[in-house]
């Protein structure tokens, strides 16, 4: 399939709001809307977007039938993800990716959003956007606005990220389409019919919360799953509070990286702004793009 650039978004457009995971948290979603109506925009909340179910946002039918109506609803431009958590693992294989190929749709989000946005790629050649949640557009400090709106609007057509020298890993030039997200979700996709192909890809991955053991752990099973051997290129976004509970425990990033890169010559860079972390920037998952270690560059080719 060839691949689908989502529509670019203009003041007026409506905007639909699901929560597939973790319930909101009402204040900070009503500022994040307030956010979008203040720029222009329409946002449309799903109509289960305030139900709970423990740690869910409502059962699993409440928060699919929310996904898959605002993904059949024309006149939305964008699906914008309210917040992460966990629970679109739960419902992905009810989510009608045959609609929203016959018509795409942004879809912006990002950590449990994961999973929607690998099956995404991987069910309809859609590619979507790793941003802010619109529970932290009421923060401006959480996320990077010229990054994400340059990114929504198309302006400029062909973007790029720099990123300074000391984040070079490992030299070179990749080009490839852009996968990955949350290192925790890509690994539980492994094995999937959602999982993205990552031969010939730049992977993108990030996490919080995790400590390097376990960071450890989860590059190892993709190791050990061949999923690190054809690569093009790789980039660490923000590892955020991701560090050992006990001092005796920390690892660095760096040896944990030697160790399962060995025999790969890819290019590396780490600790790029996106992800979990503040001033977020927003990345096109399923975009080709070179990442060019000489230019401390991380741009889009031309399609």
């Amino acid at each position: 399939m060839k691949t689908l650039l989502p529509p670019l978004l203009a003041p007026g457009d409506r905007i639909g709001i699901a929560a597939p995971g973790g319930p909101i948290r009402q204040e900070a979603l009503d500022r994040g809307v307030a956010y979008l109506a203040a720029r222009g925009y329409r946002p449309v909340a799903g109509r289960n977007l305030a139900r709970r179910h423990a740690y869910l946002a409502g059962d699993d039918r409440e928060r699919l039938d929310d996904l898959n109506r605002l993904i059949a609803d024309p006149a939305l431009t964008a699906i914008w993800f309210a917040r992460g958590g966990y629970g679109s693992a739960r419902i992905v294989e009810g989510v009608d990716f045959a609609a929203l190929r016959r018509s795409p749709k942004a879809l912006i989000g990002y950590s449990d959003v994961t999973v929607l946005q690998a099956a995404a790629w991987t069910e309809a050649r859609l590619q979507t956007w790793y941003g802010p949640l619109v529970s932290e557009l009421g923060d401006p400090a959480r996320f990077d606005e010229a990054s994400l709106w340059s990114a929504l609007s198309g302006t400029p057509a062909v973007p790029s990220h720099s990123y300074p020298a000391a984040a070079v890993v490992r030299q070179g030039v990749g080009e490839g389409p852009l996968l990955g997200g949350c290192l925790s979700l890509l690994v539980g996709l492994v094995g999937t019919p959602y999982e993205p192909p990552l031969d010939g890809a730049v992977l993108f991955w990030e996490e919080v919360n995790e400590e390097p053991f376990r960071i450890d752990r989860m590059l190892g099973h993709l190791r050990l799953a061949g999923r690190l051997a054809k690569l093009r290129g790789m980039v660490v976004g923000r590892l955020v509070d991701c560090v050992a509970e006990d001092p005796r425990n920390d690892l660095p990033l760096a040896e944990i990286l030697q160790t399962h890169l060995a025999g790969t010559d890819y290019p590396v860079v780490v600790d790029f702004p996106a992800g979990h972390c503040a001033a977020k920037r927003t990345l096109p998952i399923g975009r080709a793009v070179r990442l060019d270690t000489a230019a401390l560059c991380l741009a889009v080719t031309r399609d």
